[in-house]
């Protein structure tokens, strides 16, 4: 990761201090750039969520990117720009972002999450400079099923309390408090964190093995 340092300006378009922690345990230099994408892209417009949720962490990664490249001008350095996006799919298939209030977030760990299977997906995508000067864009989805127990009212109201859910896609955190509540879990751990970790080193070296960097 440290030889990757060196050749690219590398860049996190996103301003989650969890997708942070988890790219700082690559050991290499980077910067964090928030995007400016106003995430305002009509739901009703795709056929899936995990469709929704891709051209999110795309048009995130775009938009960084290519301010980027306004400012560098004419500066030769090539750019590898991380971005991502998370949703929480509830069971019967609501997608379930950020709540706007305390009650919102009570109403869906109550309705939505309490006794019932959600399903988190992330999109990452990379914008990147290849090495024969062309622009490489990668995109996957990672998705991970999380099973709750049954929450009583009085829970609910202690954890929406906390404010924990409030900066959380779905109302919960499981990396904190909302980990006492889960009863069962499938698929990546980190990508219910927010950044699926093996899917983005196998991203990068599958780059690698085609030669774009």
């Amino acid at each position: 990761m440290s030889t990757l340092s060196s050749q690219y300006r590398i860049i996190l378009a996103s301003a989650s201090p969890r997708r942070k922690e988890l790219l700082d345990r690559l050991n290499m230099e980077y910067e964090v750039i928030p995007s400016g994408f106003a995430e305002n892209l009509d739901k009703s417009q795709f056929a899936t969520a995990k469709d929704y949720v891709l051209e999110t962490a795309c048009k995130k990664t775009e938009e960084v990117y290519n301010r980027i490249k306004r400012e560098m001008k004419m500066q030769q350095q090539r750019l590898l720009v991380i971005g991502a996006d998370t949703v929480v799919v509830s069971s019967d298939g609501t997608i379930l972002e950020k709540p706007a209030s305390a009650d919102e977030a009570a109403a869906v760990l109550r309705e939505k999450l309490s006794g019932k299977t959600n399903t988190v997906h992330t999109g990452i995508c990379l914008y990147v400079d290849s090495a024969d000067d062309g622009l490489c864009i990668e995109k996957h989805i990672e998705s991970t099923k999380v099973t709750f127990h049954t929450l009583d009212d009085s829970l609910i109201d202690a954890y929406v309390a906390t404010g924990e859910p409030m900066d959380k896609a779905g109302s919960y955190a499981y990396q904190s408090l909302a980990g006492f509540f889960v009863k069962e879990i499938s698929g990546d751990y980190y990508n219910v964190v927010g950044f699926p970790c093996a899917l983005f080193y196998q991203i990068l070296s599958t780059l690698h093995k085609r030669n774009v960097f």
